[in-house]
Parts: structure tokens; sequence; C-alpha cells
């Protein structure tokens, strides 16, 4: 199995938010914010081949910039473009010939790129030939139009999915192997159906998109928005949004501490300056990465 980390989306988001109960006096000694308390983020997507040859993603960013209004687009400093697609095609990889898309939730900057406008105003696949995997509980929650979560989950993004039940897979705790070597594993806390991806196997290769080599090892984790920085590998440092926030400490208690003596690499799915790397235990920080993969080439949002 071939892992690439690709740059689905660049963004700015507040980082108080992002750091949930921790003050700001501590947290922006590591992100400073700008002037309207705002700190970078990536949105990662990842480029997975299988063994069979099937090639396929997890989770897709954003999503086109075009889909925002001006003055969202100037709050998250989203646009020009649509990156994803640009790096799919700078690999010589086209919408239709992945076969699948996994989605580890469904909340805007992880699924945006699920669905693209069309010229009569509506939406349809980006991806019309995929398989969509998505854990059944996330799927019924982001459809229930339940004013509690507000505006977490994007209806007109969702509508072809929706339109197009042959192309949805909903997953269950009781079958997490969705794919050979590849699992969707619930953690909850950010959403009661928010899961990560574990993928495992002998062959597993992680490489980015110009051909360098990531950290070697048998199983990786991406662990979306349980962990979406290496800034986040303490228990208490977690995003504002979790709707469960003690389970969200309860998953990195015990897996982050398991993928430290396995030696596995951690995958972050907003980390504007590493997409993952292997984890050591510390005294000082609970857990920190030990052999970083670091983004190359910065690619940066503007504010």
């Amino acid at each position: 199995m071939r892992v690439t980390p690709l740059i689905a989306s660049t963004f700015w988001s507040d980082g108080g938010a992002t750091y949930g109960l921790v003050p700001r006096a501590l947290w922006q000694r590591a992100t400073p914010p700008d002037e309207h308390n705002r700190i970078r983020h990536h949105a990662h997507s990842w480029l997975v081949t299988l063994d069979d040859g099937r090639r396929g993603l997890l989770d897709t960013g954003c999503g086109p910039a075009e889909f925002f209004t001006d003055k969202e687009r100037a709050q998250l400093g989203l646009g020009p473009g649509w990156p994803l697609l640009a790096s799919l095609t700078q690999l010589g990889v086209a919408p239709e010939e992945l076969a699948f898309v996994v989605l580890s939730h469904l909340h805007w900057d992880h699924v945006g790129g699920v669905s693209r406008p069309t010229p009569g105003g509506g939406r349809t696949l980006t991806f019309p030939r995929a398989q969509h995997y998505v854990h059944r509980f996330e799927w019924e929650d982001a459809t229930s139009g339940d004013p509690l979560f507000y505006k977490a989950y994007p209806p007109a993004v969702l509508v072809p999915l929706r339109d197009n039940p042959d192309r949805l897979c909903l997953v269950t705790d009781e079958r997490p192997e969705i794919l050979p070597g590849l699992r969707l594993v619930r953690s909850g806390g950010h959403t009661r159906g928010h899961c990560v991806v574990v993928l495992a196997g002998p062959r597993l290769e992680l490489v980015d998109a110009a051909g360098a080599p990531g950290p070697r090892a048998r199983q990786a984790v991406l662990a979306t928005d349980v962990c979406p920085t290496r800034h986040h590998l303490r228990m208490v440092y977690q995003l504002a949004y979790d709707l469960y926030p003690l389970d969200t400490r309860a998953w990195k208690r015990a897996r982050l501490a398991a993928l430290a003596a396995e030696h596995g690499v951690l995958l972050f799915a907003h980390d504007p300056e590493l997409y993952g790397g292997t984890l050591r235990a510390d005294d000082r920080q609970e857990f920190v990465v030990d052999q970083p993969w670091p983004i190359q080439s910065a690619h940066t949002a503007q504010p």
C-alpha cells in the first residue's frame, strides 16, 4: 500500500477554537496568531494506492473556493482555485479513476471536496465512480437536520451522496475493515461518529508527491480531528468543536501510547508544517514527534 499526502485546502481559523480550554498565552508560543487571532491550517487529503492497484482518497478538504461566499473566503483565507484537484492533476490522476473515498467525518473542512458545483446551480459527485465510506452514526447526524449541530455539516455538499445511495457505504463498529489493510475505526470525541483511519501492512509505503519517502512503519494512523496537529498531542490540547471532549482525551491517552510503543506513524489532518511522524513519550509534554515528516514545499494560506 502506497500513501501520498496531498494539500487539499489551506485556510485560517480562530486560534482559541483550535485549542479549546488552553489559554492563548500558552498556545500562541507554538502557533502565533495574526491580528485577527487566526492561525494557519492545512486540510490534508491522502492518496492511497492499494496493493491491487485501486486508488482512492482519505478525506477531501474544504472543496472549491467558489462554493464559499466572498465573506467566507475572506474570513477563512480560502482560494483561489481548488488545491486538491490541482494536486491530483499534477500526479496524473483523474477524478473518474478513483475507486474509493474514505471520510473520517462530515464536517465542512473534511468533506467539502466530495461534490462540486454544476453550471445549473446544483452539485454533482467529484469522484463519480468512487465508493464513499463513512460511519453510520456520522451519516445519521450529518443528515438529521438537528439544529444542535448548527453549521457543522454542509447540507448542499452531501446532497449528491444522498441522491446516489449506490455510491455510499455506511460503516459500523462491527465491521471497521473496509478495504485490504485499511480500517475506519470510530474514535468518537470530535463527533459521535468521528473515525480515525488505520493503514497497516508489511508493504506500507509513505511517500510525498515529489517522491521523497516518509517515515518507515508497518502502521500509520490518520487521527484527523482527535489530534489534528503535532500541538494537540497533549491530552487537554483539543478543538473547542469537540462534542465529546473527554472521549477525545481518552482516545489520545490509549492510542498515542500504543502507537509510540509500536513505532507507528501518526498522520496529521491540519498541521501546516508536518504530514505526520513517529512518536515518543515525554515527561513534560506527554508525547512529542520523534521522527517528523515535514512538508518540504511550504504551501501556505494567505489571509
